[in-house]
């Protein structure tokens, strides 16, 4: 039950990295207006989401019925505002889950870097020694995810559509902060085989990437170093994997599931950018009378506007009274939050 949950985040993650990060398309318009898009420097974009999942009671203890009404419901929104020359950026969110809802906005000015924590609402600032930790991975000239990773990831995304999985749509008048904008539909459907060929290729194709071994083996795996012997007095289970082993239970538990439905839209306007993007997808196990997730729906849309235009910025100003310190950070988190991240670890 639990490596579905971690296979479920996995799962999702590496669809959106696909689409966010791949320039490509079978159609020449829409690979076009992804390159163009990929060229925005500054501007501001929104999006909402939401994600339910199904959940089959049966053979669960109490504790594990209660951990996965943790992400039974689960929806939010973001905002952002960004100047990519100026290294300026707000990102604002709200996540809501288990019932309750929180509130976390992000600063980036220069080096500068803050977070405004939930419930506390005091501001946590990203000192030198959490940013010469991220520095130490990126002054070795990694990135999380190698280019050369990136343009298999494009080959093979071309290769795995056929023409009839495009269509171009009609034309839409979408509303946005900056004014109602004339926009061209496209659309990209995928089956079921498709996808979890995509999973599998995708699981291939990172397993010889030495920079997401090295991520993994300092964030995920040191994560769970750090934690595991708390965990393994209250449970037993908690235990770290190798890379490869890993990305193998996310392929294998993909075998549980059928895709029900994928689909990918993209509004493009006349100036050749895409302004709103959605992806829908509806998972369904293939044994629903096995206890744990049974089903997971998961929506997101995404709007850009103002692209290329000046952005305004305001930064709050930061005091001894209103920031917390990272050792307070634990006795000041939410008991929800809290909750969400060990489950996320496999508690």
């Amino acid at each position: 039950m639990k490596r579905k949950i971690i296979f479920m985040a996995a799962f999702l993650l590496i669809l959106l990295m696909l689409f966010t990060s791949c320039n490509t398309n079978s159609l020449v318009e829409y690979k076009k207006a992804s390159e163009k898009t990929e060229q925005i420097i500054k501007g501001q974009t929104a999006g909402e989401y939401s994600m339910t999942t199904e959940i089959n009671p049966d053979g669960l203890t109490t504790e594990e019925i209660k951990e996965l009404n943790y992400i039974k419901d689960m929806d939010g929104s973001f905002s952002v505002v960004f100047d990519d020359d100026a290294e300026k950026t707000i990102i604002r969110s709200y996540m809501n889950f288990g019932g309750l809802g929180y509130d976390f906005d992000v600063y980036i000015n220069g080096e500068e870097i803050s977070m405004k924590l939930p419930v506390v609402g005091k501001y946590l600032r990203i000192d030198d020694e959490m940013i010469s930790e991220g520095e130490e991975y990126y002054d070795e000239g990694n990135q999380i995810i190698s280019e050369e990773s990136m343009k298999e990831f494009a080959k093979r995304w071309i290769n795995l559509m056929n023409e009839e999985d495009v269509f171009k749509g009609k034309n839409i008048v979408l509303t946005t902060p900056d004014g109602e904008v004339k926009t061209t539909e496209y659309t990209i459907k995928l089956s079921d085989e498709q996808i979890k060929t995509l999973l599998k290729e995708s699981a291939q194709i990172l397993s010889k990437d030495e920079n997401l071994k090295l991520f993994y083996e300092k964030n995920i795996n040191a994560s769970v170093e750090k934690i595991e012997d708390e965990l393994e007095q209250k449970t037993g289970e908690l235990e770290k994997k190798p890379f490869k082993e890993f990305l193998n239970d996310i392929v294998s538990s993909a075998e549980n599931f059928i895709v029900e439905n994928f689909s990918y839209t993209a509004l493009v306007d006349i100036d050749g950018y895409i302004v709103n993007e959605i992806i829908d997808i509806s998972l369904k196990a293939i044994d629903t009378e096995k206890e744990g997730i049974i089903g997971i729906n998961y929506k997101l849309d995404i709007k850009t506007w103002d692209i290329n235009k000046e952005q305004k910025f305001e930064f709050p100003t930061l005091t001894d009274e209103n920031t917390i310190k990272t050792d307070e950070m634990k006795e000041n988190m939410p008991s929800g939050i809290e909750d969400y991240f060990r489950i996320e670890i496999g508690e």
